[in-house]
């Protein structure tokens, strides 16, 4: 999974948290208000078809949200830097993964844009055999073949065993720990053998998506221009790890140092800011792979705020960008200008993670009581959310698994709110609890477990008071929740809202990546993640996960997760989202749209533009028309 920012597209979730008003939302997602989604029965509807034949040439700037911006070039990615705008608006256009999602309006694989078919399993589901398509090659000439695979997963495990923070989708006992050997079958073939056997729905469409071949026949040393090092020994994996992870630490070389000209994709660096991460990207001469660029060079353009990208936007500077939510309302002003525009719900969630670790003023006890949870789900509006921030531009989510776009693994309670909007019920909880508003503040008045008391580590006299860190740039996020701060004010909850930078808070805010921060936040906004086709929420949910944000646990969660990944009941994956939508390990929010405008000169496959709200990026299949 990778964390994306609530973006300007977003708008459902970056906005003021209002009034449950747009339940209607829940069907038909972005089609009910216009943008079209895949809540569209033709699935492109409000997509235009391509217009004229493809012609070469041309300049195509898109507009990057607000310090949501690459920060990172190495496709081993720590946790820190892990985002979709790093790994799929970035990596992926030089570095492909070795299965490529999705395909065209639906959740799926693309085969036709990946690097090999579906994986075989065998051996009780213990042995997995790869074969790789033949035709891609490196910018040297060089084949992209079984040996690329074996060294990034040789890599992988060297990086993880310096520090489990050096891969962000890692989980101690997972991938690449969980395969006990990788070798070559033939020039193209990869067998794995697994330690155990894994469902192989999650194993696929889970584990093995954090492959990216790497070329070993150029990135095999662990020095600048020194010779061939065998990787195969962990001890010089570690050694060359720690060498392109140090070349990735210096952003200001990225288009200069020669490593990272070496690419199987379709585009090569050429600029890269330092400061703001703006970079751009020309045709890769030498890709060997599907759809061969048309444009002469494609450009992220850096903003300091998203209304500052959507000023671009319209002015004609960008060719295609976010809609901030506050800018929704002139969709059809742009429409009359010359965009064409759609949005859709990223399949992830939208959610505000606890940190249930800081014991500032007992924050760590008080969090940790189920109820205290409650209270707070209580205190989101979604439909408020919905419509009056993201002016329809979204649709109802309570749990990990949303209810757009369309998958089979969301549960009832992630469709229908289980702690629907109300201050009173908040109230109510709390004061059954143990609670009564002091001053304003709900403090606690009965310490002790039994059911009439605060819970235990709570003690006689504390608040129930946070501060919110929340991600700048998008007047949505601070919309939401300066909502969410005034209706915890109405339950006697003071909150205090900080803003940092999206890339900030992923960096500092985060108890696995930076533990020495742990007793420096309460709760935090940064925006979501973008998920897996199979939605499990291992690595970000699960004890220990690479992506606990927070630091929530619980063994009924664990469990269930760990019947997901291994077990065979086909409805795991909705017991687990059922769970955690009732456990509440964050607050959940509604499913923001993230809507992209476009300029209608810009023409390609209708399938490009449904999947950029997915965060998957495919600018060589566009071409400019005069």
């Amino acid at each position: 999974m990778k964390r994306f920012a609530r973006t300007g597209t977003k708008m459902a979730l970056v906005t003021i948290a209002g009034a449950m008003v747009l339940a209607a939302c829940g069907s038909g997602g972005s089609s009910s208000s216009g943008s079209t989604g895949s809540g569209a029965p033709s699935g492109f509807a409000g997509i235009p078809a391509p217009k004229g034949s493809a012609t070469s040439g041309g300049t195509v700037a898109l507009g990057m949200s607000a310090g949501a911006t690459p920060t990172w070039i190495f496709p081993i990615t720590p946790g820190a830097n892990g985002s979709v705008y790093t790994a799929n608006f970035f990596q992926e256009l030089m570095w492909r993964p070795m299965w490529w999602t999705p395909v065209s309006d639906k959740l799926d694989v693309n085969y036709a844009l990946s690097l090999a078919p579906k994986p075989v399993f065998s051996n009780g589901d213990k042995t997995v055999t790869i074969k790789m398509d033949t035709n891609y090659k490196w910018s040297s000439g060089a084949p992209v073949d079984a040996n690329d695979v074996i060294f990034d997963i040789d890599l992988l495990k060297a990086a993880v065993a310096i520090s489990a923070s050096n891969v962000g989708a890692f989980s101690p006992g997972f991938f690449p720990q969980n395969v006990t050997s990788a070798t070559a079958a033939g020039k193209y073939t990869i067998v794995l053998h697994l330690n155990k056997a894994y469902n192989p729905s999650y194993f696929f469409l889970d584990q093995l998506n954090l492959i990216t071949p790497l070329p070993s026949t150029a990135w095999n040393i662990d020095t600048a221009g020194g010779p061939p090092v065998s990787y195969t020994s962990p001890a010089n994996a570690k050694k060359i790890y720690t060498f392109l992870a140090a070349q990735s630490g210096k952003l200001a070389t990225y288009a200069s140092n020669p490593l990272w000209q070496d690419v199987d994709g379709p585009w090569k660096l050429t600029a890269f800011s330092p400061s703001t991460d703006a970079n751009t990207m020309v045709p890769n001469k030498a890709y060997t792979g599907p759809n061969k660029p048309h444009i002469a060079k494609f450009q992220e353009v850096a903003f300091t705020s998203d209304e500052a990208e959507y000023t671009a936007l319209r002015s004609g500077s960008l060719t295609v960008g976010l809609i901030p939510s506050d800018d929704l309302p002139q969709v059809p002003t742009l429409k009359k200008a010359g965009y064409n525009v759609f949005g859709e719900a990223d399949f992830g969630w939208d959610y505000a993670p606890w940190n249930f670790k800081d014991t500032t003023g007992d924050w760590d006890k008080i969090i940790g009581q189920l109820y205290v949870r409650q209270a707070m789900q209580h205190l989101v509006d979604s439909a408020g959310i919905i419509k009056g921030i993201y002016h329809g531009y979204a649709a109802p989510a309570f749990g990990p698994v949303p209810s757009l776009p369309a998958s089979p693994f969301t549960p009832a309670n992630g469709k229908k709110a289980a702690y629907p909007f109300s201050v009173s019920a908040a109230k109510s909880l709390l004061a059954a609890h143990g609670w009564k508003i002091v001053g304003g503040v709900q403090t606690c008045e009965s310490p002790g477990t039994a059911a009439t008391d605060c819970g235990a580590g709570v003690k006689k006299g504390d608040t129930l008071a946070f501060t919110m860190v929340y991600a700048t740039g998008n007047p949505a996020t601070l919309d939401i929740d300066t909502a969410y701060a005034s209706d915890a004010k109405s339950a006697g909850i003071p909150v205090k809202l900080t803003g940092k930078s999206f890339n900030f808070i992923i960096a500092n805010y985060d108890n696995p990546a930076a533990p020495s921060n742990v007793n420096k936040w309460q709760a935090e906004d940064f925006g979501g993640f973008t998920q897996d086709l199979y939605p499990t929420t291992n690595t970000v949910l699960n004890t220990g996960g690479s992506y606990n944000i927070g630091s929530y646990s619980s063994p009924m969660a664990d469990s269930l997760i760990n019947q997901s990944v291994f077990g065979s009941n086909p409805s795991a994956v909705n017991n687990e989202a059922s769970y955690l939508g009732s456990d509440l390990p964050a607050l959940w929010q509604p499913e923001s749209d993230h809507v992209f405008a476009w300029s209608t000169k810009l023409q390609g496959p209708q399938a490009t533009f449904w999947e950029l709200p997915q965060f998957s990026l495919n600018p060589e299949q566009w071409y400019l028309t005069k």
